[in-house]
């Protein structure tokens, strides 16, 4: 029984426990993952990225003419202002705003939209400290924060940061975001 254990029934323990070994990725897997995208995302699309935003009335453009992204140590999201709005207001905590955007991944698919091709109606939100159980994560939140009305931005949003709270997605995700009002 020994040798035919140690010849047949050992292999075969070793292989099923191997096998049924899960093959799952870890959190830490995910995020050093999302990392490396986000790396080559940047490298392949020529992006600048800074720990401090431009002046105001600077250029969000370096001298070269590639784009600036302000890379936030708060969250994490790489924020570009396209046109900075005519607002006074920046959006704070309690305050109601109204938006549109675009959500695509890496690939450039698009998973959210809305734009007035899509839905007539651009949606609103409070801006709040706790975003749990809310449609909009911390660092869309975030980005709509550095906004005036009027404004625009394109915001490259890490998952842990860009998708709902209660999301198991783990996909950065590419927004652009039109902020139409703040009351």
């Amino acid at each position: 029984m020994t040798k035919y254990f140690k010849t047949v029934l050992l292999p075969v323990v070793l292989i099923f426990s191997i096998a049924s070994c899960s093959k799952t990725k870890t959190y830490a897997d995910y995020l050093k993952e999302e990392r490396e995208n986000i790396s080559k995302y940047i490298n392949a699309n020529n992006i600048a990225v800074q720990n401090f935003m431009p002046k105001d009335g600077e250029e969000w453009k370096t001298e070269d003419g590639r784009d600036i992204y302000y890379q936030s140590t708060l969250s994490g999201i790489y924020y570009h202002q396209i046109e900075k709005g005519t607002g006074s207001d920046a959006p704070a905590l309690g305050y109601t705003v109204t938006v549109r955007y675009t959500g695509r991944n890496f690939s450039g698919i698009e998973i959210y939209n809305c734009t007035p091709k899509v839905t007539p109606d651009p949606e609103s939100f409070e801006i709040s400290a706790s975003p749990a159980g809310k449609k909009f994560g911390t660092g869309f939140q975030e980005a709509v924060k550095y906004m005036r009305a009027g404004g625009h931005c394109k915001v490259i949003l890490p998952f842990n940061a860009g998708n709902a709270p209660e999301s198991t997605y783990y996909t950065p995700m590419l927004y652009e975001i039109w902020l139409i009002r703040v009351e």
